[in-house]
């Protein structure tokens, strides 16, 4: 079940660098493949489910019970960060290779700690390092924060040039994309300290 994890794990950090990679170089061939690639990590997904749900009837060692159970919440929290990055990647596809505005720094900021914390969050999964998956938790607020701003910014922007309503309505879903992403990040958090400890602590509370 971890090694599954982890390879689907793999395939959603390729599918989200490629996809913000795809919105700041406007490759529509990349944006397109990240689309497309979607398909793979959903069956995936499916399949350890399945894999999953099999061993869980079968075993009735308790730690191995805790582990499938958190492993579960986790299979679902992996796929729709894939289909975050599917939704990035549309949105490439969108703006099209030349669009008029540039990708605002706060955004470009927002996916890089996005991704680190998907990164790191992993980590803590395979590990099983509950103290690192609360210190994860804490970050989301730090993401909200840049949504925020990033928000505000385009506001202003499109308030300003009415040209620019159409391209940063969609700027917009990637933000939201983004936020999304870094609040599945921290349910697999609360799921690696359940695994650890066999308490469920609902870590995702924002404070900002």
């Amino acid at each position: 079940m971890e090694l599954g994890i982890r390879g689907l794990g793999d395939r959603v950090q390729t599918a989200l660098a490629d996809s913000l990679t795809a919105l700041s170089a406007h490759d529509l061939a990349l944006a397109d493949r990240v689309v497309r690639s979607d398909v793979e990590i959903n069956r995936l997904r499916y399949d350890l489910e399945s894999q999953a749900s099999l061993r869980l009837a079968a075993t009735t060692d308790s730690m191995e019970v805790r582990a499938l159970v958190a492993g579960l919440y986790v299979l679902a929290d992996l796929e729709r960060i894939g289909d975050h990055a599917e939704g990035i990647a549309k949105v490439a596809l969108m703006l099209g290779p030349s669009p008029t505005m540039n990708i605002p720094s706060v955004i470009s900021a927002m996916g890089v700690q996005v991704q680190d914390m998907v990164g790191r969050t992993l980590s803590a999964y395979i590990r099983k390092d509950a103290d690192a998956a609360r210190v994860l938790c804490a970050e989301d607020d730090e993401v909200d924060a840049l949504y925020d701003r990033a928000y505000g910014e385009m506001l202003s922007a499109m308030a300003g040039d009415r040209h620019l309503v159409s391209e940063g309505t969609y700027l917009l879903w990637v933000t939201h994309n983004l936020e999304r992403i870094a609040d599945r990040a921290t349910n697999i958090c609360e799921r690696v300290v359940f695994q650890v400890t066999g308490r469920v602590e609902e870590l995702n509370v924002s404070k900002y």
